[in-house]
């Protein structure tokens, strides 16, 4: 401890953090104690708001494990949720989750608990299990463990934008197939939510992914007084530029009368000629992007092969 208030840099690292955990604390006592003015404005916003949380009733699924492991999360996902941050904060983070497929209410709460968990253990085991004993109190063990917390607290939210993507691509990749399948249906004489759960049930195999959104767009055609909303949250939860523009076409075929069968088919026309586009975009890159491992991983050898005879000579001739 001694030598940790002998080093100034050390003292004045401690001392910048210190303040600033002091600023945080302020900033959230000032936060949780609201004025009447911002009291009024809070509930005038809640109350234009109220329609769309109406909108996305069934947004609000629990989590479906065992009694005595719900017991034990809830509180932690409360616990987490109030370490959100603002309102925008919360609503990107949520729209993440949504996207990666987590919609249950509890998915934000446990994923901040997630990410400031594991930043104390980091931050732990850098301190007792990386560190020596005497660099733990000073500006090493200072700078490692807000390092290893920073660490921490991001990593959760990478990988969840990675998920996130990845099920992005699924969608992208699986979204002409089953539009062949809807214009299929439409043609048929099905109606828009009747073809939204025929295929559905078709994709369970090939596509979760898709069946589960179609699935439950399904649901909200049903329960929702507004049509429209509900493909709007199709696009919102997926954040896929094909399944925007298919919400796009199918609220304007709705709107001015066209035939159901004709949009889908449009769309999955659309659909089909981008992916074969972006599939030859793909190709059309794998030259350039083999050209550094033939580069590191075929002239190396070449370069050995070719120049072996001539080093055997010269340490021959060397040698003599």
């Amino acid at each position: 401890m001694s030598a940790l208030f002998n080093d100034p840099l050390a003292a004045a690292a401690l001392a910048i953090l210190l303040a600033g955990i002091g600023l945080l604390l302020i900033g959230l006592h000032h936060l949780r104690q609201l004025t009447p003015l911002r009291d009024r404005l809070r509930g005038s916003a809640q109350q234009e708001q109220a329609p769309r949380q109406v909108d996305d009733i069934l947004r609000g699924q629990g989590l479906q494990l065992p009694p005595r492991l719900l017991a034990l999360l809830l509180p932690v996902a409360r616990f987490g949720e109030s370490l959100a941050g603002t309102d925008s904060d919360r609503q990107k983070l949520r729209r993440l989750l949504i996207m990666a497929g987590l919609r249950s209410q509890e998915a934000l709460g446990l994923l901040m608990a997630c990410k400031y968990a594991l930043g104390v253990l980091l931050a732990l085991v850098v301190l007792f299990g990386i560190l020596e004993p005497g660099s733990r109190m000073g500006l090493n063990g200072v700078a490692g463990g807000l390092l290893a917390l920073f660490a921490g607290t991001t990593l959760p939210e990478v990988g969840l934008k990675m998920r996130s993507a990845q099920r992005g691509e699924r969608l992208e990749r699986n979204l002409p197939d089953g539009l062949d399948l809807m214009v299929i249906c439409a043609e048929a004489g099905l109606p828009l939510g009747r073809v939204l759960q025929v295929v559905s049930k078709e994709l369970v195999l090939s596509a979760p992914e898709l069946a589960d959104e179609l699935r439950y767009t399904y649901a909200e055609l049903q329960i929702l007084s507004d049509r429209p909303r509900a493909l709007l949250n199709l696009a919102e939860r997926t954040g896929v530029s094909g399944i925007e523009s298919m919400v796009a076409t199918l609220i304007q075929a709705e709107r001015y009368g066209t035939p159901l069968s004709q949009a889908l088919r449009t769309i999955s026309e659309e659909s089909r000629k981008t992916l074969i586009l972006t599939l030859e975009e793909r190709a059309g890159k794998l030259p350039a992007q083999l050209s550094v491992p033939l580069m590191t991983l075929i002239l190396p050898p070449i370069v050995a092969m070719m120049g072996a005879p001539a080093m055997v000579r010269v340490i021959r001739l060397l040698s003599q």
